[in-house]
């Protein structure tokens, strides 16, 4: 992945992870936030899965030889069962005083809450443009304030075949770049698929690696 990401995840930037269940979306994005931690700097963990477990994160803190007091800590936790508070808590992040100076934020899975608040093809342009609004937000607090995002997401099929990211061109153009996770016999399979505009932003996170 620091070779993907031309070193680690950056200051500024949002990358995103796709890729079936049990890939190691979930694991990845656990394993930021304790980067974070670990050296004693906040993450904000937004789990709309129910899936981060603090003991696995400890599990891993103990197996890197990177434990220390207060790790749990310095991961904010945030539960969100809706799009709108999915939406709500990234726009709270600035405002408390908790969480302002975190330098990551880790969500999983992203596109879940407006998969379910905003069902089928009816629904498509809503949930596209709920999508939209959240990934601008998400940019413009990352780019102000450089913190790092990573959004975990979930596949779907395409018609002509092969899986594709929920959310499509929407994550496609609004992120700065999408990493592909897929299972394979030797482990896990990761690729870089995309620079998204908004790669095309300021270098506020050139210097600024995780």
């Amino acid at each position: 992945m620091d070779g993907l990401l031309g070193g680690g995840l950056r200051a500024g930037r949002v990358v995103e992870v796709y890729g079936q269940s049990g890939c190691g979306k979930t694991q990845l994005a656990m394993q930021a936030a304790l980067l974070v931690a670990a050296r004693k700097e906040k993450a904000v963990f937004i789990d709309s899965e129910g899936a981060f477990r603090p003991e696995r994160v400890l599990a891993m803190a103990r197996a890197r030889k990177q434990f220390s007091e207060g790790l749990l800590e310095r991961i904010e936790y945030v539960r969100v069962t809706t799009a709108a508070a999915q939406s709500d808590a990234v726009q709270a992040i600035a405002k408390r005083s908790e969480t302002a100076a975190a330098r990551l934020v880790a969500i999983d899975t992203f596109t879940r809450n407006f998969t379910l608040d905003y069902p089928g093809h009816s629904n498509l342009q809503s949930r596209q443009g709920g999508l939209d609004v959240l990934l601008s937000d998400i940019a413009r607090d990352a780019f102000i304030h450089g913190r790092a995002y990573l959004l975990a997401n979930r596949v779907t099929f395409a018609e002509e075949g092969g899986e594709t990211r929920i959310g499509g061109r929407t994550m496609e153009e609004l992120v700065h770049c999408s990493v592909h996770l897929e299972k394979s016999k030797e482990g896990v399979k990761a690729t870089r698929v995309s620079d998204g505009a908004t790669a095309q932003l300021g270098q506020i996170g050139d210097a600024g690696l995780l």
